[in-house]
């Protein structure tokens, strides 16, 4: 084989492999769907998800309440304050909601209800800083130990939110805040050991 031949062969086998690299499946944080909107006073969020790790471990994560400020730097505190039924939590949680350059500290006291790989959250407006809140997150196992996420969260604030750039800045955040929330918690499912 001369040289310009070996050459050819050679840049041949390098696109080869480049095309072959590319090919394969990206098993990493993928999102799926995406939606926010606003509609009478309700803001709505929903996302659909694949995590790179194992079911048990994305549920483990999700589960551990109080570590949820490591999940999402808006979360400044995150206790259950009971655990009245079983499978039934009783959850406080104090976000820090920007919009713009002004921000507040908005508190949640929800019942989460668990069950196999489903969180539904319904948050006590008496205790809370919403009227209305509504969150309810599923997992289902997908393909290569992967985990698909289907979040949906429905909020009333009982605060006042400016309709010119407010509630844009609103739904903008929901979406960051979210995706980043559950980037944080493939990180931790993927080093998380396995439950017992």
């Amino acid at each position: 084989m001369n040289t310009i031949d070996a050459f050819s062969w050679s840049r041949r086998s390098l696109c080869a492999g480049a095309l072959w690299l590319l090919a394969l499946p990206a098993f990493g944080f993928t999102i799926e769907h995406s939606e926010a909107a606003y509609a009478e006073k309700h803001f709505r969020y929903e996302l659909v998800v694949t995590l790179d790790a194992p079911i048990e471990r994305v549920d483990q994560v999700l589960r551990n309440y109080p570590d949820y400020p490591s999940l999402d730097q808006r979360i400044l505190h995150s206790r259950v304050l009971a655990r009245p039924d079983e499978g039934v939590v009783t959850l406080e949680t104090t976000v820090k909601v920007c919009l713009g350059p002004f921000c507040r500290n908005v508190k949640r006291v929800e019942r989460v209800e668990e069950s196999e790989f489903t969180l539904f959250a319904v948050a006590d407006p008496e205790r809370s800083d919403v009227k209305f809140s509504e969150t309810r997150s599923v997992l289902s196992p997908a393909l290569h130990g992967t985990t698909r996420v289907k979040y949906v969260t429905n909020v009333v604030p009982s605060f006042w939110v400016p309709s010119i750039g407010g509630r844009r800045m609103m739904l903008k955040t929901l979406e960051t805040a979210t995706s980043n929330l559950f980037m944080n918690v493939e990180k931790q499912a993927q080093q998380a050991p396995a439950a017992p």
